[in-house]
Parts: structure tokens; sequence; C-alpha cells
């Protein structure tokens, strides 16, 4: 779901979930002392959501699912995005009850990968490297920690991609050919240009390429979820990545052709439906929302590959160790099949437009038709090109607060604070000082 910088959030939460101690082997194998799922039992199976309760419960609703679990009933506590991983942090770093499955967004993932709270389903009997073959490598690695253990599977992911207003870009001059083999930043950064623009004639641009600068800063990093430390243990290297990733958005800055606009502000939502942006960065989710509810009416949207593979959003789904050891593999059971079963990930993705991280289901028709609020474009066909060539990113107990840190360093630059050697160099800084 849906991804963007939210520092002291990051920050906050991290400090929270670090408390919890991290349970030693003696303590993991004890905790392992589970009961088997029981087909005779009745279960009630309660899932915590900030999005997609509806769509997973149309799942429970499905034939192929009551064949499975006739005794299992799903139940759901739903809240918003901040207060969903709010109520989490708190509950899992005070030791409290939570549901039997909970939902966690990417951006939260590293807090929990070296923290504890949450059962390592990489070790028997879950298995879940092997039950999640099939799922998305680079979604697998945001999930598993330095020394192994698997602390969630993903069950949604958002490839990236270059949303643009197709009618404006060729207004600009800019051709679809143009726009559909951008090689390199160059050519992006010259598009950019091209339709950032004074439409009225009165002096004042008024369609600008991007909403914000900051949107592109992660593309070059593959979504910078994870992947902070060289093979040495060195942050923010290899150096040259994260100086040209910091050059492109002081370029985008430089160039004028943001519209400096707050994300999920007022006027960040009406800048996708009114003309003031032509072009976006953004995970495949971003299409969903596009068509329900922030530009449903906008005809001319379409989709195009970025010079970069990256990732901006995606939904993992973990078992707390709080659950009881009784209802554990109950949880497990459920939790595997909305992640692994084809029929889970093409019943919420046909639901709610979110892209599946099982790549089995990239060969199912639905991924090649025409999608209409495309113009009759093959958009699936790209976010599976991008799922599929993503880079894997190793993750860290660090990784929160690196986040944290990258996201003031982008916006020092942006804003001009610090030249770019200098917002580098003060980040790597805070990094050692903060391990």
């Amino acid at each position: 779901m849906r991804t963007w910088f939210r520092v002291s959030a990051l920050l906050v939460a991290f400090l929270l979930v670090t408390a919890v101690p991290v349970f030693s082997a003696g303590q993991q194998e004890e905790a392992l002392d589970l009961q088997p799922f029981d087909p005779d039992r009745e279960y009630t199976i309660s899932i915590g959501t900030y999005g997609l309760e509806e769509e997973y419960q149309r799942v429970a609703e499905t034939d192929e699912f009551q064949e499975k679990f006739p005794n299992v009933t799903l139940e759901f506590e739903s809240a918003d995005f901040d207060g969903h991983h709010e109520r989490l942090t708190t509950v899992i770093a005070a030791g409290e009850p939570t549901n039997h499955i909970e939902s966690v967004e990417i951006e939260y993932i590293a807090q929990f990968v070296e923290g504890g709270g949450l059962t390592d389903l990489a070790q028997e009997p879950f298995n879940g490297f092997e039950a999640g073959d099939d799922l998305a490598d680079f979604a697998m690695a945001n999930a598993t920690t330095t020394d192994g253990q698997l602390v969630a599977m993903p069950v949604d992911i958002a490839p990236a991609v270059l949303f643009y207003r197709e009618e404006l870009v060729e207004e600009a001059g800019v051709t679809e050919e143009e726009i559909q083999n951008i090689s390199d930043w160059d050519d992006f950064l010259e598009i950019a240009e091209a339709v950032t623009r004074d439409t009225t004639g009165d002096g004042e641009t008024d369609q600008f390429a991007l909403p914000t600068a900051g949107e592109v800063a992660d593309v070059p990093l593959h979504g910078a979820k994870g992947g902070w430390f060289d093979d040495e243990g060195n942050p923010l290297a290899p150096r040259d990545d994260y100086i040209e990733a910091l050059e492109l958005v002081q370029e985008v800055r430089e160039a004028g052709v943001d519209a400096d606009l707050g994300a999920w502000s007022e006027q960040w939502v009406q800048s996708f439906s009114d003309g003031t942006v032509a072009m976006t960065t953004n995970g495949a989710w971003f299409g969903g929302a596009l068509q329900t509810w922030i530009a449903p009416d906008v005809e001319d949207w379409r989709v195009a590959r970025l010079p970069e593979y990256a990732s901006m959003g995606g939904t993992f789904l973990a078992i707390p160790e709080e659950v009881p050891d009784d209802e554990k593999l109950a949880a497990w059971e459920v939790l595997k099949y909305l992640t692994t079963s084809e029929n889970a990930q093409l019943t919420v993705f046909e639901m709610g437009d979110v892209f599946p991280a099982l790549t089995t289901v990239y060969d199912d028709p639905i991924m090649t038709e025409e999608v209409d609020y495309y113009g009759g474009q093959r958009v699936r066909e790209i976010y599976s090109e991008v799922a599929l060539e993503h880079p894997d990113l190793e993750a860290s107990q660090y990784d929160a607060t690196i986040a944290g840190i990258w996201g003031t360093t982008v916006t020092s630059v942006i804003e001009g604070d610090l030249t770019v050697e200098e917002a580098y160099e003060q980040a790597v800084e805070q990094i050692l000082a903060t391990m």
C-alpha cells in the first residue's frame, strides 16, 4: 500500500520496537512447542489491517477457501494507516495481546526485522522460505534479517513506474516513443523540462512535470527499503549511488520541474486531475488510487518504465510472538493461504487493485488484459517486469533510523540548505553515531 516519508513517526516507532527484547535460541525453541492446526476445531482468526479487509473477507467467502478452511472464521481490526501502525508498534513493545495476523507496510518492516516481537516464519514448522518460494524475491528479502529470520510474508507489492498524462505530454512535444523508452535520468530530465511550461501564456509556469522533487530520491536506490550498507558494513555505500540520488533531486529542483506540493495535501491530490502535474513516480498501488478517487474522470493517464527498477510500497503479513501457541499454526495456515494461493492473490488484486506478491499469477490472462483507464494499455505487464527484475536489498536493524536520516538529508538538498557532498557526509556521521 502507500508509502511516503514519515520521518518522525518512523524514528519514534523504531525506538519503541527496538525496546522489545530479542528472543534467544532457547527461548525461541521453547516458544515453538506449538499445537498443530486441527481441522476439527473451530478457529476465529483475527487480522489487523489498514485496508483490504473487504478483499480478505471476499477470499474467505470463495469456494476454495471454504473447502480448505470450513472451520475458520476471519475477523478484522481495521484502522487508518497511521493508527494501525501506531497500535501495532505500541502493543508489541509492551508485550500486549495482538491480532493473530498483523499487516505491516513496507516502511515499517525494518523496525521489526531485528527488533523482535514477530514470529520467525523461517523456522520449523513454518518453513516460510519454502512456502514463499514463488513470492517476489526482493519482497522476501525485505522481511529477512541478517541472520536469516523471516519476520513476515509479502502479500502485495508496489513496483515503481512513471505515471504520465498522455495528452499533456504530447502537447508539450514529447512523443509516446520517447516517454516509453526512457533509458537514463538524463532522458527523464529532458522530458520533465519539456512538459514543465506556461500553458496560458501569462508568463507563469502552470504545468509541472512532478508534484515534488523528493519523490524521485529513492528510485535510483531501488526504493530504499534496505541495502543501506555495503559488504564491509559501511553505511550509505557504495558512495556514488547515494551521491547520484542526491544529485538527481537537486537537478529536479534546480530545473524548476516540480510543483513543490506537500504529499497528500489537497493541492497535491488535485494536481493529478487539474493539469498541474503531467507525471509522477509511484508504486503500482497508486494506479488504483488514480482510478477510484484521485482522478477517476481523467482519461489520459498512462504508464511507462523508469530508468531504475524500484518499489514504492507493499504490505506484509506477520504473526506476533504474543499469539497463543495453540493458535499460531492456524494463523500460519491462513497467512500462508493469503500470500501463496493464486485464488487469494487474484481475488484481492481484482477487488483492490493492489499488485500480487505471488509471481506465478503473472502468467494469468488478467495480467495481459488491456486496461480501459489507461487507454487500453497493458500496464500489468510493466508491473510484472519490474517485480521480477527488482534487485534484493538486505535488511538490517538500523534501516528504520537510516530511512529517517535519509529523508532529512534529501530535504536538506532540495531546500538548498546543504550541498550534496555536505548532506551525504552529515548523513553518514549521523548513522555512525547512532550505530
